[in-house]
C-alpha cells in the first residue's frame, strides 16, 4: 500500500535535517517486529540520499532481557561503533524502557548522532515534514524562557470553563530545559521527529491541579471524560473522577504495574513540556505524536533522570492538556495554546535593566564564575547549556547589541579566577560606567560572573 507523500518527505528530512547525514556517512537503524514498516521507509529515504544504512532487528522479547540478563551481540555493538548516526526505531512499552535507556547511554561513539523514536508507527514520520527553521526558533525561544525563569504556572481549562493552576519551581539555571527541535549534532541524542521544549521541575515543588483533556498513553481523552490531577509537594495525590475511563486506564496500565514493582516514585511530577509542532494535526494516544502537538502542554509522572532530574522510577507517563496558558515568572509565554513569547522579556536590551536591588549597585570587583560561555561566532556572548549528557545548546546574553557588549566585557575579565576592578573594566573598554553595570547585571543573572 503506497504511503502518503508527507511520510516520505518527513523521512527524508529526518535523514538530512534531523541527523544531518551526508552521502557515504553510515546509518544504523535498530527496529523490532512492531516498527518494521517505519524502519523500511527510513531506509528508503537514506538510500535516496546515498546514505549507506544497516537495519538490525532486536525482537521485543530480547529487549526485555537487555541489560538485565544480556546485551547486544558483539556484531551489533560493532555496527553501532562504526555508525555516524543511529536511529532507535522500536516499541514504546514500559517493559522495554531499560533497553532504550541502555541504547541511549552506551554502544555508540562520541561523534555519533542518536535519534530516539519509541513507538514509531509510519504516521510519525509526517511530524518531520515541517518548516524546521521556524520550529527550531520556537523551541529555542521557549528554552531561554525556561532556563532563565524560576516559577512556572500552567493554567488548564475544563470543558465547564473552570480553570486549574499547577505551579512548579523550574530552578532559574539550577535546572536546565531541553529544546527538543529534532536536530541532533555530533555526540548527542534526541527524540525524532520532535517539536517541544521541556524541563524537569525541582523535586517537591509541584503544587496545584491540571485538567487532562487531550491524551494519555494509549488513549485520546474524550471531552466528557476529562480528569483532574492534583499535586502536593511534587507528588500526585488524587485523580478525579476516579471512575473516568482515563483514570481507570492510568491505574491499570501505569500506576498498578509500578506499585507491583515496589516503585514509590511513580507519583513524582517529572516533567512540564510545551508542544510546538504544527504538523501534529490530531492526538492519537501515542506520546511520540501527542506531546509535540502545537497548542498543547504536557506533564509526566515518574522518572526524570534522563532529563536532568533526580528521581528514578519504573515509568515515565506523559499526559496532554489542550490550549493551556503558561506563565514563567509572571510573563505569559503561551496563551490559550498560542505562543506569546516576547523577545524583550528574555533577550533584553541593557538600557531596560534596572539596578534597583541589584548587587551591581555596590560591587567593586568582578570575576568569571566558571560557568561555560563562549563567542557565538559573530562576537556575541552566549551561555552554554548542558541539560543532560549528549545534549548541548546555548542562549545569548541579551539582544544582539547587548550580547556583543557582554562578550567585549567578558573577554577582558581574566579567565584564571583573578578579580578585576569594575573601574578598570570601564576604563579598558572606554565605556559609560552605568552601561557597564547594567550589562554586568545581565551577565550576573545568567550566572556567568561573580561579584564582590
Amino acid at each position: 500500500m503506497p504511503h502518503k507523500p508527507s511520510l516520505h518527505a518527513g523521512a527524508r528530512q529526518i535523514i538530512s535535517r534531523c541527523l544531518c547525514l551526508e552521502p557515504d556517512q553510515q546509518l544504523l537503524i535498530f527496529l523490532d517486529e512492531t516498527t518494521v514498516e517505519t524502519a523500511v521507509i527510513l531506509a528508503e529515504a537514506a538510500a535516496e540520499q546515498d546514505v549507506p544504512h544497516t537495519l538490525i532487528l532486536v525482537p521485543v522479547a530480547i529487549q526485555h532481557s537487555i541489560p538485565v540478563k544480556s546485551d547486544l551481540s558483539l556484531l551489533a555493538q560493532g555496527a553501532a561503533r562504526e555508525a555516524r548516526a543511529i536511529i532507535l526505531c522500536v516499541n514504546a512499552t514500559p517493559e522495554c524502557l531499560p533497553f532504550r535507556r541502555r541504547m541511549l547511554e552506551t554502544n555508540w561513539t562520541a561523534r555519533a548522532r542518536v535519534g530516539h523514536m519509541p513507538g514509531a508507527i509510519p504516521e510519525v514520520l509526517g511530524l518531520a515534514d515541517v518548516d524546521f527553521d521556524r520550529l527550531i526558533g520556537d523551541c529555542w525561544c521557549m528554552e531561554i524562557a525556561m532556563a532563565r525563569g524560576r516559577k512556572l504556572e500552567l493554567v488548564s481549562y475544563a470543558v465547564n470553563g473552570h480553570e486549574y493552576s499547577l505551579q512548579v519551581d523550574i530552578g532559574g539555571w539550577e535546572r536546565l530545559p531541553v529544546a527538543s527541535d529534532g536536530v541532533i549534532g555530533d555526540g548527542a541524542w534526541g527524540n525524532i521527529p520532535s517539536g517541544e521544549t521541556y524541563i524537569a521541575p525541582l523535586e517537591g515543588s509541584g503544587e496545584g491541579s491540571i485538567v487532562i483533556n487531550g491524551s494519555i498513553p494509549g488513549m485520546v481523552v474524550e471531552q466528557r471524560d476529562e480528569i483532574v490531577l492534583s499535586f502536593t509537594q511534587g507528588r500526585l495525590i488524587s485523580i478525579d473522577p476516579v471512575d473516568a475511563a482515563p483514570a481507570r486506564w492510568l491505574q491499570d496500565s501505569q500506576i498498578d504495574p509500578a506499585k507491583a514493582l515496589g516503585d514509590s516514585n511513580w507519583s513524582n511530577l517529572a516533567e512540564i513540556g510545551i508542544g510546538m509542532n504544527p504538523a501534529v494535526k490530531e492526538l492519537k494516544g501515542n506520546m511520540l505524536f501527542d506531546e509535540k502537538a502545537a497548542r498543547t502542554a504536557h506533564i509526566a509522572l515518574g522518572t526524570n533522570t534522563f532529563m536532568g532530574g533526580r528521581i528514578a522510577a519504573s515509568i515515565h507517563c506523559d499526559m496532554v492538556t489542550l490550549d493551556p496558558t503558561v506563565r514563567i515568572d509572571d510573563k505569559v509565554v503561551l496563551e490559550h495554546g498560542e505562543l506569546a513569547l516576547s523577545d524583550a522579556d528574555w533577550q533584553e536590551h541593557y538600557s531596560t535593566i534596572s539596578l534597583d536591588n541589584s548587587p551591581l549597585r555596590k560591587a567593586t570587583r568582578v570575576a568569571r564564575s566558571g560557568v561555560q560561555a563562549s563567542d557565538s561566532g559573530d562576537g556575541r556572548l552566549q551561555r552554554i547549556l548542558r541539560p543532560e549528557p549528549g545534549r548541548v545548546s546555548a542562549c545569548f546574553v541579551g539582544d544582539p547589541e547587548t550580547a556583543q557588549l557582554a562578550y567585549s566585557m567578558y573577554s577582558l575579565i581574566p579567565d584564571d579566577g583573578e578579580w578585576l576592578k569594575l573601574d578598570d573594566l570601564t576604563h579598558l573598554g572606554i565605556w559609560d560606567p552605568d552601561m557597564v553595570r547594567k550589562v554586568l547585571h545581565l551577565m550576573w543573572t545568567f550566572g556567568l560572573i561573580d561579584l564582590r
